[in-house]
């Protein structure tokens, strides 16, 4: 096997020169289908300029999986590709490592809980397919493949048309079992909205996992860079078919030079007009933000008819402060910093203009925890058309406004939100389509969970996100088989916490920082199916659930109707005695079950184990594997009995 070309300084200085010419010239070192066919895979992500990623969905003895098909410029030593609900927390590893230079490489699986060092999953999902072989060519390409489902809680599930994140490392010349200790030292970046195994492709149907090695050539590639993570948006979709350019616009909808309140938290608001001439569709909208301050934006839209007073000039409108123009209170955007764009299916969009909503109310969540002085603009950008679609969008708000969480608890998950099947047989009056869940939490948030349950029965969740990141978000499509919302079905919202920072206060519903949320934002259409529902929050405590529109409930606040006008005119019911069995899919329970996270308790011999995963760099280099929960001396001790007498010896020597 070729050895690596070893450069002197002349050489170094040639190599720098042609790499500067490259970045300068906007070309990619590494680039998709330069050794792989489309045909054989369909898709192809560009990480950044030395390392591209092909994918495809392929059946294999009834089990269907995601084979990935990264391709690096260089030699290099490691590639990880991980996979994640929405971001950096809880992250599904798989890494193939070259132990030591000149032997064949291994497939590893690895998992992240919370933000820690990647740990060895007891189970092993990765099955590698072709292996880099670095003879010509200079290009690491290998081949593995996962399981779309394989039932381990410290897996990340694929499924069907739903986004996922893509978090990626790599690096040159240098061992996997040091480097990942320190993952941020080297060359990474992660990329939100990825559709892994999208809709509209089917998967390719093989008999068995065939492949062999792929050669690259021995030339040594410069250092690795280092810095801060890169973050990347969802991949670009495919282009709809051409349209006029007319029939295309972007409207900005923005806070007019709006001086941020040198207060923890505050609220305020703008009213802005909305183009009136005809009908049109929002198809697509993204948020933005010019200052650090922003913790989210909500988009109101004024009933038809309905003009707000002082238009374009902000106020106040939080807790006890001016509240929304009346009319003007359905939601139709929110946003969160970190969050990508949303984009409308093909058959439905916001409603704008003549006949519609006319007026618009955008309302910005400040935190300025330091009490600096900023002026602000932030806002959303629409994307609307005059090509109107068959239906209109419309958000379906759940919740909980009854948090109570104790102190000094690592997991603890609030009483459900339950929007009851008395709500809906009520105001569900055609099959809705549900079409993405945006989930909202604040820092102390884990995981949440939106259950769906008919005639009794949970069938598979609205979605859910096992590891919350705060620093991420994502409009995550509904799960495939919850697509369609009937009357008489009901839906139960769980969101779970870590309080362990907080060891002495107990932290309850609001907006402040030291507040929490329990919200998912539910996008559905057509509104005509469901025109007299878009709020559906409990309160638990007392077995009632609020069913109504936020317009009804505004117009009954503004009345000051109490408790009991609101039962006797049926925007609040009683949720009721629920008995539900979790949701039983062909694979697994896990997707039902309100705690999946992973907690991992020592485990030495998992550890020790670990030496048939990468022998060569326990054995050959002499490096100790060994996981966050082992003691090394233990392990020394351990791996020594497994050089002298084996594996099996060693094992033995450990309890069960």
């Amino acid at each position: 096997m070729a050895r690596p070309l070893r450069v002197g300084l002349q050489g170094s200085i040639a190599l720098t020169a042609i790499l500067l010419l490259a970045l300068a010239s906007g070309t990619n070192a590494a680039q998709c289908y330069k050794y792989l066919a489309q045909q054989d895979y369909p898709f192809c992500l560009q990480l950044d300029s030395n390392l591209v990623l092909h994918f495809r969905t392929v059946f294999d003895d009834g089990v269907e999986y995601l084979e990935l098909a990264p391709d690096g410029d260089g030699y290099m030593s490691w590639v990880a590709i991980g996979i994640s609900d929405v971001g950096m927390n809880g992250v599904d590893m798989n890494v193939i490592i070259r132990a030591t230079e000149g032997y064949n490489w291994l497939a590893a699986d690895y998992f992240t809980a919370n933000y820690s060092m990647p740990m060895l999953d007891m189970e092993q999902n990765a099955v590698l397919v072709a292996s880099p072989d670095f003879d010509k060519d200079n290009h690491t390409l290998a081949i593995w493949r996962r399981p779309l489902d394989s039932c381990d809680a410290e897996d990340v599930p694929i499924f069907r048309d739903v986004e996922r994140t893509i978090i990626w490392a790599y690096n040159y010349r240098s061992i996997w079992d040091t480097d990942k200790f320190y993952l941020a030292n080297y060359t990474r970046g992660v990329m939100t909205g990825v559709r892994l195994a999208p809709s509209g492709t089917l998967s390719s149907n093989v008999s068995s996992a065939a492949g062999g090695a792929v050669s690259v050539s021995s030339l040594h590639p410069p250092p690795s860079p280092h810095g801060r993570w890169n973050v990347s948006g969802p991949p670009a979709a495919a282009p709809p078919p051409p349209a006029p350019a007319a029939l295309s616009r972007n409207l900005t909808l923005a806070m007019p030079a709006f001086a941020v309140p040198q207060l923890n938290s505050s609220v305020a608001c703008v009213n802005l007009a909305l183009p009136n001439d005809t009908a049109y569709h929002v198809v697509a909208y993204q948020g933005f933000n010019t200052t650090s301050y922003v913790h989210h934006i909500v988009g109101y839209v004024c009933a038809a008819g309905v003009v707000p007073p002082s238009l374009n000039t902000p106020y106040m409108c939080g807790a006890g402060q001016a509240a929304l123009p009346v009319g003007c209170e359905t939601v139709n955007y929110v946003w969160t910093p970190g969050t990508g764009g949303f984009t409308a299916p093909p058959a439905a969009g916001f409603a704008m203009g003549a006949g519609s909503a006319t007026f618009a109310v955008l309302q910005v969540h400040y935190l300025n925890v330091f009490a600096v002085g900023k002026v602000d603009a932030s806002g959303l950008t629409l994307t609307y058309t005059t090509t109107l679609r068959n239906n209109s969008l419309g958000v379906l708000t759940l919740g909980n406004t009854d948090l109570r969480i104790p102190a000094a608890s690592d997991f603890y998950t609030a009483l459900p939100n339950i929007c009851p099947a008395a709500c809906t047989a009520k105001r569900v009056r055609a099959p809705v389509t549900l079409v993405s869940n945006f989930y909202m939490m604040n820092g102390l948030g884990v995981s949440a969970l939106t259950r769906h349950v008919r005639n009794g029965s949970a069938i598979q969740p609205v979605g859910r996100i096992n590891y919350w990141d705060y620093g991420y978000n994502l409009y995550q499509t509904v799960f495939p088989d919850s697509r369609t919302l009937l009357a008489n079905d009901t839906l139960i919202s769980l969101c779970s916490y870590n309080s362990s920072s907080r060891p002495r206060a107990m932290t309850f519903y609001g907006l402040r920082p030291q507040d929490e949320l329990c919200f998912n934002y539910l996008t559905f259409y057509p509104v005509t199916a469901m025109p007299d529902l878009d709020y559906c929050v409990a309160d638990t405590r007392k077995n009632i659930t609020t069913c109504a529109t936020r317009t009804q409930l505004a117009r009954m606040a503004a009345a000051g109707a109490n408790d009991t006008v609101q039962l006797q005119n049926g925007t609040k019911m009683a949720v009721g005695i629920l008995n539900i069995t979790a949701f039983k899919s062909s694979q697994c329970l896990l997707h039902d079950a309100v705690d999946v996270t992973a907690k991992r308790k020592p485990n030495t011999k998992a550890a020790v184990a670990s030496v048939i995963v990468v022998p060569l760099v326990l054995l050959t280099a002499g490096f100790i594997l060994w996981t966050k929960y082992s003691k090394q001396e233990e392990m020394e001790a351990l791996l020594a009995k497994a050089r002298a007498e084996g594996l099996d010896a060693a094992l033995a020597d450990i309890p069960e």
